[in-house]
């Protein structure tokens, strides 16, 4: 009698498998990684997709800040194990209903990489210009790119913490003697910036061919705000071109019908009255 009463509610199943899952891998050893011996058999079936899109995803999450060597299983569990288990769904909805669910669920895992990653080349893109103009007045004091490096990405200078994390990055591997266009080239592949790459290559330039540095990054911080600029101005343009689908299908019916309501109600009750 119990067990018949607990297959009529199969949602409380669900739930459980749910949270079952959930405290596998989210709770050992206290962080925030799935267990080994779950996430192994998600990687493996990951591994078999295109070899672009696992380079994609590889490359995404090192971009979002998710560089733990468990961070691929991470991504591979949620991936693979979250859509079976919106199969059991199955128990309560038709399979035309159950299927959507799976794919959106399919693809959530990369919807949240994509955000993530994107949000923090935002923040790092923003304080860019800051960020050089600090660069400028450490090295007009006398101090040099190395030392520049570690004052700016101080936790006190007022920049992202996404981008003062690179930048301390950034002077550590030069610090420990990294070839400095490796370390240049390394810090855009962490973050995918594609002004990043453009200073490294001019700060590269100017310590080949013994140029100002100071006046490399005044140019480049004036380079990058103008461009910030032309793409607000491109952001503005582009929306009376986004404003229009809402205005004519929700906006305009709406006003149309505040407007023309009360006459074609007149207009109804006139001739029903005179039929």
């Amino acid at each position: 009698m119990q067990a018949a009463a607990f297959f009529e509610y199969p949602e409380f199943l669900v739930a459980g498998l749910l949270g079952l899952v959930v405290l596998l891998g989210l709770s050992q050893d206290n962080e925030s990684h799935w267990p080994g011996w779950l996430a192994q058999p998600a990687k493996s079936c990951l591994q078999l997709a295109p070899s672009s899109y696992v380079l994609w995803i590889t490359s995404s999450l090192v971009q979002a800040n998710w560089r733990s060597n468990l961070s691929f299983g991470d991504f591979a569990s949620f991936k693979i194990y979250l859509p079976l288990i919106s199969l059991l769904l199955l128990f309560l909805v038709p399979l035309y209903a159950v299927l959507p669910i799976a794919v959106v669920v399919f693809w959530l895992p990369d919807l949240v990489v994509l955000v993530s990653k994107q949000r923090r080349q935002m923040q790092i893109r923003a304080n860019l210009p800051q960020a050089l103009d600090l660069m400028v007045l450490c090295v007009d004091a006398g101090l040099g790119l190395d030392s520049t490096l570690q004052k700016v990405s101080a936790e006190g200078s007022g920049l992202s913490t996404a981008l003062n994390e690179e930048l301390n990055i950034l002077g550590r591997e030069i610090f420990l003697g990294l070839d400095r266009d490796v370390a240049y080239q390394e810090l855009y592949n962490r973050t995918g910036v594609d002004e990043l790459k453009t200073i490294g290559s001019a700060l590269a330039q100017a310590t080949k061919l013994g140029l100002s540095v100071a006046r490399i990054l005044r140019a480049q911080s004036e380079f990058i705000r103008k461009k910030q600029s032309q793409r607000a101005e491109e952001k503005a343009l582009k929306m009376p071109i986004y404003m229009a689908f809402p205005l004519w299908f929700f906006i305009m019916p709406s006003l149309m019908l505040l407007v023309l309501g009360p006459s074609l109600i007149k207009f109804y009750h006139h001739l029903h009255g005179a039929g």
